[in-house]
């Protein structure tokens, strides 16, 4: 039995010592640019934004969607401040909502009287399509420290 266990303690040590590391590189000087991650592929949005910029203790949160075909688009804007252990709390009186009938749309607020801690933005995109398809998105815009 300590036989057969030593024997596959060595077949699995020489398998992974033998794998070869692969690398990748370019034969010209081209230089490509990833997204930060992969990007979503979704059906009726083609761009979504959601920005953060602080000054002194004034929050100015920008939420952009843009779709194609369609019929209406709901934002909604939430500031958010971070609690610890990946809580986020939603920051009072600074959410904010609008809809409008057509394909691009830029949602614009500002809330003040911030307390020092870490921020963000949260924009959940909601769109609907001239056939009646709806899609939901929601993402979040850098964190940033006052």
């Amino acid at each position: 039995m300590k036989l057969k266990r030593l024997t596959a303690l060595l077949l699995t040590i020489a398998c992974l010592s033998s794998t070869p590391n692969m690398t990748a590189f370019a034969e010209n000087n081209e230089t490509f640019v990833v997204n930060e991650g992969v990007a979503p592929a979704y059906e009726i949005a083609k761009n979504v934004s959601s920005e953060l910029n602080i000054s002194g203790a004034t929050a100015y949160c920008t939420s952009t969607v843009r779709g194609d075909n369609t019929a209406s688009i709901t934002v909604t804007q939430t500031l958010q401040k971070f609690w610890g252990l990946w809580i986020w709390n939603d920051v009072s009186g600074a959410e904010w909502t609008k809809t409008v009938n057509y394909s691009t749309t830029t949602l614009s607020s500002t809330k003040s009287g911030l307390d020092s801690g870490t921020y963000r933005v949260k924009s959940v995109f909601e769109l609907t399509d001239q056939n009646g398809e709806t899609e939901t998105i929601t993402i979040y815009s850098d964190e940033v420290t006052i």
